[in-house]
């Protein structure tokens, strides 16, 4: 099974118990003691892929969604048994341009917000699902319970990559008669997906719908409609750290709201909310400039707890020595790059394609 790691630096594995892991209290530069942990960082539970059921609507969402249809219920218990595991949810992300076409060709888009149809039988709708597989980028069509089983053996394959990347060109092509499929255009589009869970937690629903109105207001506001789109999701996990976001395809997670300082990450946040302007600013800063927002970091797609806690570590010691940005600092402004994400493989440059066809 591959298993990718993004490494920091001058540390030990992540699986040792040596002085550069989570539990000791001095850093892994030599003997100077590490920061105090941001209660937020290493909370992202590991996983290898995020498979976003498509054309949803929150109104449609259940305390727990698993079970609200065959196929999505194929899914959810699929994806927890992956190499790696899989997490699944719902949300309003539309990939295509006509949901309602099944042909191969057709084109996926990076913005728009669709949602699902009010009034429609629930468990006809997902009778059948599009199924985006982040951050690969593929998107499954129109899957029952066979066309599900069918995706979670292509995505057991050991030799598939876990980020997007223009050098994976040989990947294991699925039969063309098992489903078909498109890949998103990643190579500028980005893809914000903030937890808007309100039957699951009533934190997601306020600070989640929040902060996505303000996602997508900026987003209209600064003319990035055609390459920055923002979507609801169902449950992602913590609900005390709403709101909650995940910026694709680097596959960073977000919590804007700080229990240990109890207030939103950002400067500009009113101290009594969980989010502020800033924090939607910040994340589509993030975004758009392929940089890691540090000050509500929670942790990335397919890094260990271990793995979390020493990037922000690195990154938080690394900037005390040469006086950039620490624990408490803003989000980098918008005229000076972090040169602490050198590390963290940025978005790569794969061409969107059509694979088994």
């Amino acid at each position: 099974m591959l298993r990718v790691f993004y490494r920091v630096p001058g540390t030990r594995s992540m699986s040792s118990g040596g002085p550069g892991s989570a539990g000791h209290g001095r850093s892994h530069h030599g003997g100077e003691p590490c920061h105090e942990v941001d209660p937020r960082v290493g909370s992202v539970a590991a996983h290898r892929f995020h498979l976003v059921v498509c054309n949803s609507s929150s109104e449609e969402w259940p305390s727990r969604v698993d079970a609200m249809s065959p196929a999505i219920s194929a899914l959810a218990h699929g994806g927890a048994r992956l190499p790696g595991r899989a997490m699944v949810t719902l949300s309003d992300f539309s990939p295509f341009k006509d949901t309602a076409e099944k042909s191969s060709s057709s084109t996926v888009t990076g913005g728009g917000g669709g949602g699902g149809g009010e009034g429609e039988n629930v468990a006809s709708k997902y009778e059948r699902i599009d199924v985006a597989v982040f951050p690969l980028g593929l998107v499954a069509k129109q899957l029952d319970s066979d066309g599900v089983a069918a995706l979670l053996r292509w995505l057991g394959h050991e030799v598939l990559p876990t980020s997007w990347s223009s050098t994976h060109t040989n990947l294991p092509q699925p039969p063309s008669s098992a489903f078909e499929h498109s890949w998103l255009e990643l190579t500028n589009n980005r893809h914000i997906f903030v937890c808007t869970h309100g039957t699951r937690d009533r934190l997601c629903g306020i600070h989640g719908g929040k902060l996505l109105a303000e996602l997508r207001a900026l987003i209209t506001s600064q003319g990035l409609a055609d390459r920055v789109a923002a979507w609801a999701t169902s449950h992602i996990g913590g609900h005390k750290y709403a709101a909650n976001a995940i910026v694709y395809p680097r596959g960073d997670w977000y919590g804007t709201w700080c229990a240990r300082c109890g207030s939103g990450s950002s400067s500009g946040s009113d101290s009594d909310s969980a989010v502020g302007p800033a924090d939607a600013q910040a994340i589509i800063d993030a975004a758009t400039r392929d940089i890691v927002w540090w000050d509500a970091w929670r942790g990335a797609t397919n890094m260990s707890k271990m793995d979390q806690i020493n990037a922000w570590r690195f990154h938080n010691d690394s900037a005390d020595h040469v006086g950039g940005h620490g624990v408490t600092g803003s989000h980098p402004s918008a005229d000076s790059a972090d040169p602490f994400t050198h590390w963290i493989p940025k978005s790569s440059r794969r061409k969107s394609s059509v694979i088994g066809s």
